[in-house]
């Protein structure tokens, strides 16, 4: 009887032993797949006086703004500042630079601490800053 009880108590712990193994079991596809969000990428010139691009894009929930722009424009990234867009940059001594607003708002960090949000309008503007 004893030898019995010894022996159900080894299946029993080989079956639950079983079913933990994480290795047969197919991952959940909604867990594994990152969700895709909506933006719409504004380039102009001169507080809007001239729209040079205008995308809407598709990227994964969490991206930042910078890796946005890098991914799908010609970005020079100057210590967190994007200094060019597609070759537009300041020369020396001109006081301009890429300014960008976020759903019509300035916007109040940085393109690599900002997190692309579902349905954002982000324009980027090439103008004076003075």
């Amino acid at each position: 009887m004893k030898l019995r009880k010894l022996l159900f108590a080894m299946i029993l712990a080989v079956g639950v032993l079983v079913g933990c193994d994480s290795t047969n079991v197919e991952p959940n596809v909604s867990e594994t797949e990152q969700a895709e969000i909506q933006v719409e990428i504004i380039l102009s010139l001169e507080n809007g006086e001239e729209i040079i691009a205008e995308e809407e894009l598709a990227v994964e929930a969490g991206t930042n703004l910078m890796t946005l722009m890098e991914d799908n424009f010609e970005v020079v990234n100057d210590g967190g500042f994007i200094s060019s867009i597609n070759g537009i940059e300041a020369e020396d001594g001109q006081t301009y630079a890429w300014l960008y607003t976020i759903n019509g708002e300035h916007a109040m960090t940085g393109a690599e601490d900002y997190i692309i949000e579902d349905g954002d309008v982000i324009e980027f503007d090439f103008h004076s800053w003075e």
